[in-house]
């Protein structure tokens, strides 16, 4: 693609941006100062509602017994529809290899599988993919990324693989989205085929689930000094008290509150393992100019709220056994910045206002809640310290007293059902859950809504100051591997395809053995 279509939607200018930022920073102190106690009572309140609202979603799985059946979605019979995988990679030579060879091999008759590769920036997976695709020449098929820009993000690189899609004249009726370290199921497509034809839907959403609790050492950076080795073993040893909550959040995220907020047609999407048929994306970009908003970090947020603006259903398709698993960033600051991402665009799909046209002020409340929380999120951060001030400092009345603790008494319980999840989620996966595991998701339950506090706020000040660089996150392979699936030396029992000169020159190749797929 040479040319770039207008971006969709409007979003304010830098200055308007921290105007807004920054009034609403003044009016949230003038509040605090004027009239604390009233303030103490509204910010109790929204907390309970956003207590309720987390345990509801949360919890909707389990509402109704036909949740949990497995056989509600049907048997997939013969797959009828040709489509396409796009699969996005920068600098993905610890995965790009195990990737494609998995992503050729999927139970479907007629699919693409589409790496989308950076020639000129990323020369290494280039080669691994150009390998693969010279060994699978009627099932992969390499994109090359933009030349034109220096802007590096994923939905460009969408947008150029559709464009070269349209004018090779391939034939397909849908298009899925993989990440470069994804592990799809051998029978995955042949469902997603299925879906679309049961359903009607134009978007079928999957699950995506996390799985490493802890990183295996040899996925942490590299330490420098002295007992650089102990305490590189020490920094993945003891990471489990985020790693935990984060492979639950995906947990609770795709099982159960995808599910509830597809129910209410307001839903921003997964960044993955989600298929979009042809007829939606023909229809975003008649309505849009493009297909993905190639400035907004959270493209998949931005086109799932389309979706429901354009009235295209959406269905979530989520079976234990056909989850695409990943791994969880490689440390603390990286999930921190690959927060900020996410958050961010959250934010910047807020202020682009696509949601005021959704049909029922039902679905606008939602929508601005599930945009907008960000900057409560933010705002818990920022007024934590003056609210440990305050509860040994000020005097409240007895029912304000009581008034707040009900959100603490509502989050102990949303602990407490993390802990049941965290052993639910080790036998369904049969990932062992150990003593570690379960203290450190108790114990560090409140310093990881700090690091999401800090994350919106970090989020909140990007945007005001107009900064929309895109942070990659870094792929190990921690998900594909565990230390006794490892072949001494790390090397692949099985010959490669892989060019030789990448990988004299890159460190990670063949570092990694895929485990075998539960039936």
């Amino acid at each position: 693609m040479s040319e770039r279509n207008p971006r969709p939607g409007r979003s304010p200018h830098r200055l308007l941006r921290l105007a807004i930022v920054l009034i609403g920073l003044v009016a949230v102190v003038t509040v605090a100062v004027r009239w604390l106690d009233a303030f103490l009572v509204a910010v109790s309140v929204f907390m309970l509602v956003v207590a309720v609202t987390t345990l509801a979603f949360q919890l909707y799985k389990w509402w109704l017994p036909e949740h949990n059946d497995p056989m509600r979605y049907g048997r997939p019979d013969e797959p009828q529809l040709p489509g396409v995988v796009l699969v996005p990679m920068r600098h993905e030579e610890a995965v790009v290899e195990e990737t494609l060879r998995r992503l050729a091999g999927l139970n479907h008759p007629d699919y693409w599988v589409v790496p989308i590769v950076d020639h000129r920036d990323d020369p290494v997976t280039a080669d691994i993919a150009h390998a693969i695709a010279r060994e699978f020449p009627s099932r992969v098929l390499v994109c090359s990324y933009p030349e034109s820009t220096d802007v590096h993000n994923k939905p460009i690189g969408l947008n150029a693989a559709v464009q070269l899609l349209q004018e090779m004249g391939i034939v397909y009726e849908w298009i899925g989205i993989a990440d470069a370290e994804d592990l799809f199921h051998p029978d995955l497509l042949r469902w997603v085929d299925y879906r679309f034809r049961l359903t009607g839907a134009g978007i079928v959403q999957c699950g995506v689930q996390l799985m490493n609790f802890a990183a295996d050492a040899t996925h942490v950076p590299p330490r420098s000094g002295p007992l650089s080795r102990v305490r590189r073993w020490f920094a993945a040893q003891t990471s489990a008290w985020w790693r935990a909550a984060n492979v639950l959040e995906y947990y609770k995220w795709f099982q159960s509150r995808l599910k509830l907020q597809a129910a209410t047609q307001v839903m921003p999407l997964g960044g993955n393992t989600v298929f979009f048929r042809r007829e939606f994306l023909d229809a975003l970009r008649e309505r849009y100019g493009m297909w993905w908003d190639e400035e907004c970090l959270t493209e998949d947020c931005k086109i799932g709220i389309l979706a429901s603006v354009l009235k295209f259903k959406v269905d979530v398709v989520y079976v234990d056994q056909m989850v695409t698993r990943e791994e969880t960033p490689e440390s603390l600051p990286a999930f921190l910045k690959q927060r900020v991402r996410w958050m961010q665009g959250f934010i910047h799909v807020f202020f682009e206002f696509d949601w005021v046209r959704l049909p029922t002020m039902a679905q606008r409340v939602l929508a601005v809640y599930v945009l907008g929380f960000q900057f409560f999120q933010a705002f818990t951060g920022v007024f934590a310290p003056f609210a440990l001030v305050l509860a040994l400092t000020h005097k409240s009345p007895i029912a304000i007293a009581l008034l707040a603790t009900l959100p603490l008494a509502l989050s102990v319980l949303s602990v407490v059902l993390d802990v049941l999840l965290l052993r639910q989620f080790g036998q369904v996966f049969q990932e062992r859950t150990r003593l570690r595991d379960y203290a450190g998701l108790v114990l560090g339950a409140y310093p990881y809504q700090l690091v999401l506090s800090l994350a919106a706020a970090w989020a909140v000040a990007r945007y005001a100051l107009g900064r929309n660089s895109w942070v990659k996150t870094h792929h190990a392979g921690s998900h594909l591997t565990s230390p006794t699936d490892r072949t001494p030396g790390g090397s692949r029992e099985r010959s490669s395809a892989v060019p030789r000169q990448a990988r004299e020159t890159s460190p990670y190749i063949g570092k990694a053995r895929v485990r075998t797929w539960p039936r």
